[in-house]
């Protein structure tokens, strides 16, 4: 694998990144993040730290896993503001001569009640009049392969509806990755989500013409992983960012003009690959959260401070078989 190869392949990441700078916030039901691992790491598992959430974070990194799983989440997020719950199914059984190494399927759920409809009455003043549901959904389909024995590429096509109460939207969406072992110690990861820049159509109910779809526009994600093992233990260090082209500015930690930067750190220490301790920081707020390994099972917590929202506690299962 030459290298004029791999960089070919990341510039067309990043080429397709370039995009308007209008629309906003479309995508932000999306990103909240899945799994117990990944939140009590801060989020920044885009160059590791895989489990069976790993479609979500970086199709790429399917391709590193071993076997078939089952993953499952329910988390209460901000407070018990929005129920938040996600499901997922990986192949990852090792295939001889085929470029496609690995394909899962996820289905992602946020959402939560409290939407009131308002109607004037006779004195013309607004009452509710009833209350509705909302909820974003993902439907989503992730393939993984080798490019050489260093480099793993991923991508995942994700099927979007969501439902605001009087309101329903219906779009596509899809999101690239690449990960790169650079030493045992050191890899790399590259993600782009909606790298197409996705869609939503909403079927006009409610909204005036010329307001019935959003664009959801890319993010570029790159990743850092540092391992070191001692004994009984492995330490991980974990970091990477989020970088956008909205125009979003006091909205994120970091911007200059049009582009913004969010970012993630996270830190493990693993004991037999048994037992692990998390914490770190998901776009400047504390994360904390522990793990366990068991034969093929495994199971996560993550907890999540937000001073404004309130807090966020996960839980996340899986079985390996």
């Amino acid at each position: 694998m030459r290298i004029s190869k791999v960089t070919l392949v990341i510039s067309f990441l990043l080429l397709s990144t370039q995009v308007a700078i209008s629309a906003k916030f479309a995508g932000e039901a999306f990103s909240i993040g899945v799994g117990g691992r990944s939140l009590a790491l801060g989020g920044a598992t885009i160059a590791g730290g895989f489990d069976g959430t790993v479609g979500y974070w970086n199709p790429a990194g399917v391709a590193s896993l071993t076997d078939r799983s089952i993953t499952a989440m329910h988390a209460e997020t901000f407070g018990s503001l929005l129920n938040h719950d996600y499901i997922a199914y990986i192949d990852a059984r090792p295939k001889q001569n085929s470029l496609i190494q690995a394909f899962g399927f996820y289905l992602y759920y946020i959402g939560g009640g409290g939407i009131k409809i308002t109607q004037l009455n006779q004195l013309n003043r607004p009452e509710v009049v009833r209350e509705e549901s909302h909820g974003d959904y993902l439907l989503a389909g992730s393939i993984a392969g080798s490019l050489s024995d260093k480099i793993d590429f991923g991508l995942t096509a994700r099927i979007i509806y969501r439902d605001v109460g009087t309101e329903s939207g219906k779009g596509l969406t899809m999101d690239a990755g690449l990960t790169y072992r650079f030493k045992n110690y050191i890899h790399f990861g590259l993600m782009v989500s909606d790298i197409t820049t996705g869609f939503i159509r909403y079927s006009g109910k409610t909204f005036k013409t010329g307001a019935n779809s959003e664009s959801i526009y890319p993010t570029v994600k790159p990743g850092l992983v540092l391992k070191k093992s001692y004994k009984d233990f492995t330490g991980s260090y974990y970091m990477s960012g989020d970088i956008k082209f909205e125009n979003i500015k006091y909205a994120t930690q970091y911007w200059s003009g049009p582009i913004s930067l969010d970012t993630h750190f996270g830190l493990e220490l693993g004991y037999k690959n048994v037992l692990f301790g998390r914490t770190g920081f998901d776009i400047g707020r504390f994360t904390a959260g522990t793990g366990f390994n068991f034969s093929k099972f495994s199971l996560d917590f993550a907890y999540l401070q937000h001073d404004d929202l309130g807090e966020t506690y996960r839980i996340s299962g899986g079985y390996s078989f």
